[in-house]
């Protein structure tokens, strides 16, 4: 009987990224929830109780590169290497280019940039003994097309982007995919930006055939 599969989700919360884990727990898979907040995780956790799968939850600072490393060490533990890896992490701060703080923009590059780098390095090393393995990041339209009203936002999706396009150039002809879902609206329920919709894509993406894997998709 073949392992379960497992989905690792940095940057947890109640929106999308429970959207994420109950989609993939729904189809069997053991979920591992990496939060700033402990009580984001225990709520992530309690909502997954009812599919019976493996789950684990690490408090971790995406920043921190010491404390993902441990976040990863905790996952692989407790539900195994996770064949997908799902970059969930932001923060909106609504400061105009000529009002933004240094202070600010690095948090913004922190979050979107520092974060989404030691999430794929670890991802990545941690997916080296396996024979397959997918690396989706969450972005939005801000990365494509900025907002003066949004500039710490747009300016950290905008390099995350980048980061996420030259980590699968490096990857290329490897087992493991690069993917990005850019989300071109707010995140709502009942829109079309609804989060089990949105979830459907990632469980689609990460379902591709790898020699036919879509490396960018705009929902």
């Amino acid at each position: 009987m073949a392992e379960p599969k497992a989905l690792a989700i940095l940057g947890a919360g109640p929106g999308l990224g429970f959207a994420l884990a109950r989609r993939f727990a729904n189809a069997g898979w053991s979920v591992a929830l990496v939060s700033l907040r402990q009580q984001v995780i225990e709520a992530g956790l309690e909502e997954l109780e009812r599919f019976g799968v493996n789950t684990c939850g690490v408090q971790a600072d995406v920043t921190d590169r010491p404390g993902i490393e441990r976040a990863f060490g905790s996952i692989v533990d407790a539900v195994g290497v996770p064949d997908v890896v799902v970059y969930n992490a932001s923060i909106y701060q609504g400061e105009e280019v000529l009002e933004l703080s240094n202070e600010a923009l690095r948090l913004a590059l922190d979050i979107h940039v520092v974060g989404a780098l030691n999430t794929a390095q670890c991802a990545v090393a941690a997916m080296q003994p396996l024979d397959h393995g997918v690396l989706l990041f969450t972005v939005n339209s801000l990365a494509r097309t900025p907002e003066a009203t949004a500039a710490a936002l747009s300016i950290g999706k905008g390099a995350q982007l980048n980061l996420v396009l030259s980590l699968e150039r490096e990857l290329e002809g490897t087992p493991i995919r690069v993917g990005v879902v850019t989300v071109r609206g707010p995140i709502k329920l009942g829109t079309a930006y609804d989060p089990d919709r949105l979830a459907d894509v990632y469980w689609e993406l990460a379902a591709q055939d790898p020699g036919r894997f879509e490396r960018d998709r705009l929902v």
